[in-house]
């Protein structure tokens, strides 16, 4: 008759309630504080993203926005200036954040840390983001935004599409500022004279990467909670 084998119990010391809860309030701080960081970052995205999308939609706004009189169109690029800036602004406190949380796992779950850095780097590799990392510092530190706008009377791509398009001059960005990323640079060199990138394109672009990097960050929480490597540095014995 078989008899059946105890289950394989790898350490039976006990853990350190206190210890653990102290590793686990303090971690919980990090998660929540990443979690409110990425809540404004998508926030502060779907604002200007929406703006944007309004001008390339409505004929109404489009058509105001190419009024010789700069009053006219002045209240959308106010409002243009305002969400751009804090769209770049949420995006360097989310990855400060990030950073303060990869750290405090970084001696207790180096894998945690060694996988998000691959997926950044994935996501750094593409233009939209290397553009949109440097164009940060750009409107943080040094200027506003040089805009080019554009309404094309053609035929549309997409229904409801006005062709009125909102750019960044790619001729003034590497002008006034000498301190964009060799990728960056390149990028901007790309395009030709008196045009540059998308703007409503480049955010999404980098948008969707970010959702597609902290949805599986942010899955982690539970992960890193019972990792087992972890227990083991709180156990008794």
């Amino acid at each position: 008759m078989a008899t059946e084998t105890p289950e394989q119990v790898d350490d039976a010391r006990p853990v350190s309630a206190n210890l653990w809860g102290q590793w686990l309030t303090a971690g919980k701080k990090h998660w929540d504080r990443v979690q409110r960081s990425w809540s404004v970052f998508v926030l502060n995205t779907t604002e200007l993203v929406d703006l944007l999308n309004t001008s390339a939609t409505d004929m109404g706004v489009a058509l105001q926005l190419m009024n010789p009189d700069p009053r006219v169109g002045r209240p959308f690029w106010d409002k243009l200036d305002q969400r751009l800036h804090n769209q770049v602004a949420s995006t360097v406190t989310l990855i400060d954040h990030t950073r303060l949380l990869l750290k405090h796992y970084s001696g207790d779950v180096p894998t945690l840390v060694a996988e998000y850095e691959r997926r950044n780097a994935r996501i750094m590799e593409t233009d939209q983001a290397a553009f949109l990392r440097d164009l940060r510092n750009y409107l943080l530190h040094y200027d506003v935004p040089p805009i080019v706008h554009s309404l094309s009377l053609g035929p549309k791509t997409g229904a409801g599409a006005t062709g009125h398009v909102v750019k960044l001059s790619a001729a003034a960005l590497l002008e006034r500022w000498k301190r964009w990323s060799p990728q960056s640079r390149r990028y901007l060199s790309s395009f030709p004279e008196r045009d540059g990138p998308v703007l409503g394109q480049d955010v999404a672009v980098y948008a969707n990467a970010m959702s597609e990097l902290f949805t599986w960050l942010l899955s982690q929480r539970q992960v890193v909670n019972n990792d087992p490597n972890v227990l083991n540095r709180f156990r008794i014995g």
